[in-house]
């Protein structure tokens, strides 16, 4: 790893039996082959987003981490990640899948990313609570580089119905 430090928002998700587990164990291996975790969030639960209502609650965190990597490099890692805790495939726009952890990068710096493969900021961030809620908790004064609007200003702005219920872990 070589470069500048990077500081790079994170988002798990999962509605698994283990994936609180994988959470875990994600941070673990972030910390170890990734860069250093900054801060976390606690813990949220909600509903499932855009799937069928008897599919398990979700739950969510995010964290905050410093690394060398760049962008397209960070994505690869995160999805070895997803790989070895058990996740079998990404969803498509057409539907969502029961999954351990699913890991978005959220924001890299103030950049703004658009490849086939890479977006950043996430695409959804400003129409989902239950990563609004999270990143209300950590940084409620980051403007969204494309939005110019604070998280905090997001979260009270967002259509997102579900209740997301924050849990201390």
């Amino acid at each position: 790893m070589s470069g500048k430090q990077n500081r790079v928002v994170i988002s798990f998700g999962g509605n698994e039996p283990n994936s609180l587990d994988c959470f875990d164990k994600a941070i673990d291996i972030i910390e170890d082959k990734i860069g250093e975790v900054e801060t976390k969030s606690d813990l949220y639960r909600t509903k499932a987003w855009g799937m069928k209502p008897d599919t398990p609650d979700f739950y969510n965190q995010v964290i905050v981490i410093t690394t060398k990597l760049k962008a397209k490099k960070l994505l690869k890692k995160t999805q070895k990640i997803e790989k070895k805790l058990g996740r079998k495939e990404k969803s498509t726009h057409v539907g969502y899948k029961d999954r351990p952890i699913d890991i978005d990068l959220l924001f890299f710096n103030e950049d703004v990313i658009s490849r086939p493969k890479l977006v950043i900021p996430h695409y959804l961030i400003h129409k989902r609570k239950f990563i609004l809620e999270p990143l209300c908790e950590l940084i409620p004064e980051y403007i969204h580089p494309i939005l110019k609007k604070t998280i905090k200003e997001l979260l009270l702005s967002c259509s997102d119905e579900l209740e997301v219920e924050r849990i201390k872990k």
